[in-house]
């Protein structure tokens, strides 16, 4: 078969050119600084085992043998990869009656896509941070749940003790809270807040309530003492279409989210010869999650 068009087996090297530059940038979930940096997954999954450590020593009298303590081993995770994937198709005949410029944007606009949809699933980390049917990490339970399990048996919670609204109050007892957090072992393991997540339309609240030298509203007597925390505001616009009160603290927790490429965004074109078509597809592989649930407070829902 003779293609009456020569643009056609030509566009296939332009496609494939298409540049990603800035695309990364757009991502306000997933990369350096944000909610959480992408690691290579080289295995067919990952899986990793809660460990509590020892806990306190005890006085030991002179010549008597010392108290044996052990490691305790907790739950386990698994993190899988799943594929998303989409393709455009251009004919031929759209190629002939001059669509050439629009050929070339609609795959440019299908990769934009895929780094957007990359970035939701990671926003949904939060987004679905409360709900039942989005369990996770060690203990398997939600995201933001008020009874954890620890290694040692007893529960124990990651939402904030009073839902409260974007306040410095609610800052003050999160700060407390988190103080107070238990490690795997049942023993206190101090931790801090590090980003405030909230929806796009909470971002100019927070930002004025923990950047104001004095307290918002008072009669400036009152120093802001949440400036000390040294917090970042992260804002999600994923967050606000299903729900614009929902916020929470990542934590400085070790083993907290985490999310594996086993494929990155990956590009490809080829020719449908019988069907003279051009098929754009991209595609890639993630596994996402959270191990340990310390690296989230909920603030509301």
């Amino acid at each position: 078969m003779i293609t009456s068009h020569p643009l056609f087996r030509l566009m296939k090297k332009t496609i494939d050119t298409i540049s990603t530059d800035d695309l990364e940038k757009l991502q306000v979930a997933l990369g350096q600084g944000k909610l959480v940096k992408s690691e290579k997954m080289d295995d067919g999954y990952v899986e990793d085992l809660e460990i509590a450590g020892t806990t306190y020593l005890v006085r030991k009298a002179q010549g008597s043998p010392m108290a044996t303590d052990t490691v305790t081993l907790g739950g386990s995770v698994r993190i899988m990869p799943y594929t998303m994937a989409k393709k455009v198709i251009i004919t031929e005949e759209a190629l002939e009656d001059n669509k050439y410029k629009e050929a070339i944007n609609a795959p440019k606009r299908l990769l934009a896509s895929a780094y957007r949809t990359q970035d939701a699933d990671v926003a949904s980390l939060i987004v679905n941070s409360t709900s039942s049917a989005a369990p996770g990490g060690f203990d398997a339970l939600p995201l933001g749940y008020a009874s954890h399990k620890l290694v040692t048996g007893s529960t124990t919670s990651n939402v904030l003790a009073t839902y409260s609204t974007p306040s410095l109050a609610a800052l003050i007892l999160a700060k407390a809270q988190l103080g107070l957090m238990p490690g795997p072992n049942g023993l206190v393991q101090p931790i801090r807040a590090t980003h405030i997540v909230c929806p796009l339309v909470q971002e100019d609240v927070w930002k004025t309530l923990i950047g104001s030298e004095k307290v918002t509203g008072s009669n400036w007597n009152d120093i802001n003492i949440v400036q000390d925390y040294k917090l970042k505001v992260l804002p999600i616009y994923h967050l606000d279409a299903s729900s614009t009160t929902q916020w929470g603290l990542k934590t400085d927790a070790d083993d907290g989210f985490c999310v594996y490429e086993k494929r990155k965004i990956t590009s490809k074109s080829w020719v449908g010869n019988d069907e003279e078509v051009m098929n754009y597809g991209v595609s890639y592989r993630l596994g996402q999650g959270w191990r340990n649930w310390r690296c989230w407070l909920q603030g509301n829902t």
